[in-house]
C-alpha cells in the first residue's frame, strides 16, 4: 500500500508540476464555467447589475417607492448619477440601464394622469432586460395601486346606484386621502404578492424523475464539470503513455514491487488528478453562481465518485490501445468532446431529438449528467443516483480491466 500511495504522489505531482497541464485542465474549465454561467446562467451571484438613477427627478413617496423595491432586488445595484454622467456610462457600455423619473410624476399620479418612467436600455448587455423585468414588476405593483385608491376616491361622496329592484349603497365618506389609500392597497404585496406563479419548463422528452429542465447557470456548471473530469482523466493517464516512450516505466519493473503494485499507483494518480478537478469545478459553481451541488451530499459523492472512475477507466482503456503521446492528444480531447455532445454537457438533453437522448444512455457522461442533474437540478433523493452510480461503476469496471489487460510496459 505504501508503495501505491509513493507512485500516486509522484504521479500527481507530474501534473500539477505540468503548467501547460494546469492551464489546459483547471484554467480553462474554470474560465470557460464562468463565461457561460454568466451569459447563460439564471441565478448566479457574479456581480450586480448596475442600474443608474438620474438625479434632479421626482421626489414624492411614489418614485421613491420605486427605487426602494428596485433597489431591494438581489441582483440589482442602484447608483445616483447625473444626465450627463448616465449617458457617457450607458455609451460605454458600464450600465445596463438608466432610470429618470420626471418631475411632477406623482401629481400625476394622484390627478389621474398618465404617468411616465424614463428608460435608456444598453442593448449590448446581457442583463440589461433582467433589469428591465425587474422594473415592470415594480411598475405593475405601483399601477395597481393607483387604480385600488382612484376607486376609493370615486366612492366619496358616492350616490345610491339602482340595479333593477336592488338599490346599492356604497359606502361614502371613508376619510381617505388618495395617499393614503395607496398605501393599503400596497400593503397586500408584503410580505409576498397576493398572487404568486409556481412554474416548471416540461418538455416533450420523458426523463427520470421530475420533467425540470436544469437553468441556464445549473446546466453549464454541471456540463463542463462532466466533461473537465474526462479531460482531466486522460490528460493524467497521459503521463503513463509519456513514461512508457522514455521507457521510465519498464525500469519501474525492477524496483521492489509488483506489476499490479506499479499498475495500482499509476491509476490511483488518474483518479486523484480527476477528483481535485472535480472538486474545483464544484466548489467554483457554488460559490459563484449559486449551483446547489449540496441539495444531496451523499448521492452527489455517490456520482462523482462513480463518474470518476469511470472517465479513469476509459482514459487508461484509450492509453493502452494507443501507440504515442500525439495520438493520444488526439484522441482524448476529440473522444471527450464528442461524449460531452451526446451526453447533455453543453446543451439540456431533453431538447434534442429522441434518437440522440438514446444515444446518450451508451455514454457515461449521458448517465452522469442524468443523475447529477437529478439530485443537483431537480432535487431528488440518493435513490436517483443508484442506476447511473451503477451504471458507471460497471463501465469503469470493463475499462479498468481491458486496458490494464492491454497496457504495456515497453
Amino acid at each position: 500500500m505504501k508503495r501505491i500511495i509513493a507512485m500516486l504522489r509522484l504521479s500527481f505531482l507530474q501534473t500539477i508540476r505540468d503548467r501547460s497541464e494546469l492551464v489546459s485542465m483547471i484554467v480553462l474549465p474554470v474560465a470557460l464555467t464562468w463565461v457561460f454561467g454568466l451569459a447563460f446562467g439564471s441565478g448566479g451571484v457574479i456581480g450586480d447589475t448596475q442600474v443608474l438613477w438620474v438625479e434632479g427627478g421626482d421626489s414624492s413617496v411614489y418614485a421613491l417607492q420605486i427605487r426602494e423595491v428596485m433597489d431591494d432586488q438581489a441582483t440589482i445595484e442602484i447608483t445616483d448619477a447625473s444626465a450627463v454622467d448616465a449617458q457617457e456610462k450607458i455609451e460605454a457600455d458600464e450600465v445596463s440601464l438608466v432610470v429618470f423619473i420626471p418631475e411632477g410624476f406623482g401629481e400625476a399620479l394622484e390627478g389621474g394622469e398618465q404617468a411616465t418612467i424614463e428608460v435608456t436600455r444598453n442593448l449590448d448587455s446581457g442583463r440589461a432586460t433582467s433589469a428591465m423585468e425587474a422594473l415592470q414588476g415594480v411598475v405593475t405593483r405601483v399601477s395597481t395601486n393607483v387604480q385600488a385608491a382612484s376607486w376609493v376616491a370615486e366612492y366619496e361622496g358616492a350616490t345610491p346606484r339602482v340595479d333593477g329592484d336592488i338599490v346599492w349603497y356604497p359606502e361614502t365618506d371613508l376619510g381617505l386621502t388618495f395617499a393614503q389609500a395607496y398605501d393599503i392597497a400596497d400593503s397586500f404585496w408584503e410580505p409576498a404578492p397576493p398572487v404568486a406563479v409556481s412554474a416548471v419548463t416540461v418538455t416533450r422528452a420523458e426523463v427520470r424523475g421530475d420533467a425540470v429542465q436544469a437553468e441556464g447557470n445549473v446546466q453549464y456548471s454541471v456540463g463542463f464539470t462532466v466533461m473537465f473530469v474526462m479531460f482531466m482523466a486522460f490528460g493524467s493517464a497521459g503521463g503513463i503513455l509519456e513514461e512508457r516512450e522514455q521507457g521510465t516505466l519498464r525500469r519501474l519493473l525492477v524496483v521492489p514491487a509488483s506489476k499490479p503494485v506499479i499498475l495500482g499507483g499509476k491509476v490511483a494518480g488518474v483518479i486523484a488528478s480527476s477528483t481535485l478537478e472535480a472538486v474545483i469545478l464544484v466548489g467554483l459553481g457554488a460559490v459563484a453562481f449559486a449551483v446547489p451541488w449540496g441539495n444531496n451530499l451523499p448521492a452527489l459523492l455517490i456520482l462523482l465518485a462513480a463518474y470518476v472512475l469511470a472517465s479513469s477507466g476509459l482514459a487508461v482503456f484509450v492509453t493502452a490501445i494507443v501507440r504515442s503521446r500525439g495520438q493520444l492528444s488526439a484522441t482524448g480531447p476529440a473522444l471527450t468532446t464528442a461524449l460531452a455532445m451526446l451526453g447533455g454537457c453543453y446543451w439540456p438533453i431533453e431538447i434534442t431529438p429522441d434518437f440522440m437522448q438514446t444515444i446518450a444512455k451508451f455514454t457515461p457522461t449521458g448517465w452522469a449528467m442524468s443523475g447529477l442533474l437529478d439530485v443537483v437540478a431537480r432535487n431528488q433523493g440518493i435513490e436517483a443516483a443508484w442506476l447511473p452510480a451503477g451504471l458507471l461503476v460497471a463501465f469503469a469496471a470493463v475499462t479498468f480491466a481491458a486496458g490494464l489487460f492491454a497496457l504495456k510496459f515497453e
